[in-house]
């Protein structure tokens, strides 16, 4: 089943039960290694209060997984936060070419994930850096082609804007989805949340 499909048949949008399988659904090709981090915007609405269920149960429901996760801004009625896998972001930020061009933007190579990562905070707080592409893994060609500075000029959009040959960028959007969709059926299947997000689910894929 397409996880919009699965999202769409569940039941009420605003209780804790369809936050945990949106929020499974959402963190899935970062839990399952298709991308470094995924960042999220939980906004407490008349819908559904995401932000107030993230703060009551979002620790105790990724405790035991893979994913760490940074507030980069928190509002009175929405907080944004990078969830994200420590390997994972790790390689990506220390690919030669995605270095060389976080450089350009005042991260130095000394830096640790740690520090790079309070370096993005900060420069969130008034902007929407460039760089978070890097960090959501999307490839360095797309994203210097949406800056303006790449070579390649734009040839479909997806999930984001892709410039030059788009077989790359087209498979690790359709991956990042087949993932979503997986997890969804996991659950469709009788797999509780906290196996996808932390048990055997997460251990063989």
């Amino acid at each position: 089943m397409c996880w919009k499909e699965f999202l769409q048949v569940q039941g009420s949008k605003n209780d804790a039960d369809f936050f945990f399988k949106w929020l499974a659904v959402e963190l899935a090709p970062t839990i399952y290694g298709e991308k470094p981090g995924t960042l999220l915007n939980l906004m407490d609405s008349s819908k559904i209060f995401m932000k107030t269920m993230w703060l009551q149960y979002g620790e105790a429901l990724l405790a035991n997984s893979n994913v760490e996760w940074l507030v980069l801004k928190n509002e009175p009625h929405s907080m944004k936060i990078l969830f994200y896998r420590v390997d994972l972001l790790n390689s990506y930020v220390n690919d030669e070419e995605n270095r060389r061009f976080l450089e350009g933007f005042g991260y130095h190579t000394s830096m640790s994930l740690e520090d790079l990562l309070l370096y993005f905070k900060g420069r969130f707080q008034s902007m929407c850096p460039h760089e978070m592409g890097i960090l959501l893994g999307i490839p360095l060609k797309d994203v210097m082609g949406f800056m303006g500075t790449g070579k390649e000029g734009h040839t479909c959009q997806g999930m984001w804007k892709v410039y030059g040959d788009p077989e790359t960028s087209l498979s690790i959007m359709q991956r990042m989805e087949e993932m979503k969709s997986q997890v969804a059926d996991w659950m469709m299947q009788g797999y509780k949340v906290t196996d996808v997000l932390c048990g055997p689910c997460s251990q063989t894929a």
